[in-house]
């Protein structure tokens, strides 16, 4: 299999704007991504990094909003999703590439019973009867693992908890097989035992359909779990890219590294916790040049340029002028990589 035949997914110098009455926010600014099939891309930074944009342009989830898609192509299986039509587009979700939602309560229909939920999913990708339907959603909510998945059938979501409407999501958007399983932090709503559960059952269900996930968090501990590559995301900028190993062993974007530095650990014997100073800036006024600069301990006058990518092999590349230097490499004083 050649590289081309190994992306399922791929997200080229994408744009997505969003024309407020006060101005254009930027929210996507030229974001390229790479989704292998059978892996787990991780998209990880701070609120308003433009983490959950990018999945909604994907999706093609942006109309009735402000937002809209200026530049780039996101290429599905080779093919080139922003320019389909909406009824294609429709096709798409549900089947093809599903989505789970980071708060379930607000993405189920509160008024439908759960089974006739996931049935309607299945008919309008599927030419099946309602029995086989149902069949079929019945057989997905075991896999998940709930508790009386047959009474469940029947229940409406306010009758479950947190961490049965979440397994309910994830049935809903693997019982259609999709190619692509987007994920917008999942697990944030939910407790430590039952974010595990999820987290276990996704690695699973990835392993069982073959399904390719672009998992999106601000968790870096989560991303250690289940993901096999990451993009660090930054003011709609992608400014780290790498495998789950190269980032967390050698992480060269500082912002990374802040990002790292800030994951709580036992036994260091620290009074306070650390956090990355200042706050990510207003989207209609961002800084000139690196858009990190203003919160960076190692900037310099390099820094009010755009930096461009610098490439340390195996796929690992960092937008920066100054990277942090890799574990056990010396650092020449006032180094700025052009």
């Amino acid at each position: 299999m050649n590289e081309k035949d190994d992306i399922i997914l791929k997200i080229d110098n994408l744009h997505t704007w969003f024309h407020t009455d006060s101005g254009i926010v930027k929210a996507v600014d030229g974001v390229d991504l790479t989704l292998r099939k059978g892996h787990t891309l991780g998209i990880v930074g701070e609120s308003g990094s433009g983490k959950s944009v990018t999945a909604l342009s994907v999706m093609g989830l942006l109309m009735k909003t402000k937002g809209k898609i200026e530049d780039g192509a996101i290429y599905l299986d080779g093919e080139d999703i922003v320019t389909f039509p909406e009824d294609k587009k429709r096709e798409l979700r549900g089947g093809k590439i599903s989505m789970i939602f980071q708060e379930p309560m607000t993405s189920l229909n509160p008024i439908m019973k759960i089974g006739d939920q996931i049935v309607e999913a299945i008919r309008a990708h599927q030419k099946v009867s309602d029995r086989e339907a149902r069949e079929q959603a019945l057989s997905m909510l075991k896999l998940t693992g709930v508790p009386r998945p047959e009474h469940m059938m029947r229940e409406y979501p306010f009758e479950l908890s947190g961490g049965q409407r979440q397994r309910v999501m994830i049935a809903m958007a693997l019982v259609c097989k999709p190619e692509v399983l987007i994920a917008d932090e999942p697990t944030t709503a939910l407790d430590v035992t039952i974010q595990a559960q999820i987290l276990e059952l996704m690695n699973q269900l990835k392993k069982e359909t073959g399904t390719s996930i672009l998992f999106i968090t601000h968790d870096l501990g989560v991303v250690a779990q289940v993901c096999d590559d990451v993009d660090v995301m930054y003011c709609g900028h992608i400014v780290e890219q790498g495998t789950v190993r190269d980032i967390f062993k050698s992480p060269r974007h500082p912002y990374t590294k802040g990002l790292l530095d800030s994951i709580p650990r036992i036994g260091e014997g620290r009074d306070e916790l650390y956090s990355i100073p200042g706050n990510v800036p207003n989207p209609k006024y961002m800084p000139e040049g690196c858009r990190f600069a203003p919160r960076c301990a190692r900037c310099t006058e390099a820094c009010k340029k755009e930096p461009g990518f610098t490439d340390f092999g195996h796929g690992h590349i960092c937008r920066c002028w100054n990277p942090v230097p890799a574990e056990g490499v010396q650092e020449s004083e006032g180094t700025v990589n052009g």
